[in-house]
């Protein structure tokens, strides 16, 4: 966890608990409220570690390093299978913004390598193609393709532990804006239902004190397109039932507490780390593993955000030349240039 205490700028010889300073970062991140709650910290400090740990073991899983040059598309299966040419693997540091920013910086000149997370989209997609079944080419064979695509290089570092403490403090940020955005839903959730109350209740008071006269016309004629005064009532009672099954607005920064508090002991849910081996041929295509097709295999990891998002991540390094000509890949292979 020292990842995060660094990168808060927490100096942990001299904090007499250092995971204090972070659990402050979650709260000011979502509710600042929540210092009122006594024992906030208290409360929150077993589901803070449990997510700090789960985060380490997480991103420590990451499949790493993969050395990305032209010759290792050729040689190395993972390189082969992420990119459909060496052509988009150069094309994709050339039009990284996240490297070229961090390759002008001072302290990266002297650099002749760096280090990232690749992050790509996985499709698979069912096809006809052919097979060769000893001398004999089948075709409208069945078969199912594996395409990787939007490809991304993310965190840029002179180390791979750098780069995995910058993933780790972006999971623990993310998870902070999960915790904001479900905090806000039941805050709008909230005011929704006391507006629908106010304005029901209105509406029943106004009918229902409807008297004589052009008053009564009135009301007669804003009925004509209005439910009936009973199912207004009857609506009325439902929104009432539900608003009492809420916390009362003394009580409600407690409610907040355990549902962060809740979010933070399950962090699994929101972030998982898959590892999927595939044998595939040189066109992508999966193949059985007892068939006799030239393949190989390659394994992954995948990460789930959310239950919706998913992405193949690799810890990757490059090499970087200064040749006279800067954003152009030379003829070994490097690709960054400045």
């Amino acid at each position: 966890m020292k990842w995060l205490l660094d990168l808060l700028g927490i100096n942990v010889t001299q904090s007499r608990d250092e995971l204090a300073e972070a659990i402050e970062h979650v709260v000011e991140g979502i509710e600042p409220r929540l210092r009122l709650v006594p024992g906030y910290q208290r409360k929150l400090l077993p589901a803070l570690k449990k997510a700090l740990n789960h985060i380490d073991q997480t991103v420590e899983r990451i499949h790493g390093p993969l050395v990305l040059d032209r010759k290792n598309y050729i040689h190395v299966p993972e390189v082969n299978a992420l990119f459909a040419s060496a052509d988009e693997l150069d094309s994709m540091f050339l039009n990284s913004g996240d490297i070229s920013n961090f390759l002008c910086q001072p302290r990266a000149v002297q650099l002749d390598e760096a280090w990232a997370l690749l992050c790509v989209c996985k499709k698979e997609k069912a096809i006809l193609g052919m097979e060769l079944d000893g001398d004999k080419v089948r075709r409208d064979v069945p078969q199912t393709t594996v395409n990787f695509y939007d490809h991304k290089l993310m965190a840029p570092a002179a180390d791979v532990d750098t780069v995995r403490s910058g993933i780790k403090k972006c999971i623990f940020d993310a998870l902070i804006t999960h915790g904001l955005q479900h905090i806000v839903r039941l805050k709008s959730q909230r005011r929704e239902l006391e507006d629908q109350y106010r304005i029901l209740h209105a509406r029943l008071r106004a009918r229902q004190a409807a008297g004589n006269g052009l008053s009564s016309l009135l009301a007669s004629a804003d009925a004509a397109s209005q439910p009936p005064l009973e199912d207004v009532a009857d609506e009325l009672q439902e929104m009432e039932a539900k608003l009492q099954q809420l916390p009362p607005s003394q009580a409600v920064l407690d409610v907040y507490l355990e549902e962060i508090r809740q979010i933070f002991d399950s962090p699994e849910a929101f972030i998982q780390v898959e590892e999927p081996c595939y044998r595939l041929n040189q066109m992508g295509v999966k193949v059985e593993n007892n068939s006799l097709a030239s393949a190989y295999t390659v394994c992954f990891s995948e990460l789930q955000i959310a239950k919706v998002l998913r992405r193949v991540v690799a810890l990757v390094q490059f090499r970087r030349e200064c040749p006279a000509k800067a954003g152009v890949a030379s003829q070994s292979g490097s690709y960054l240039h400045v």
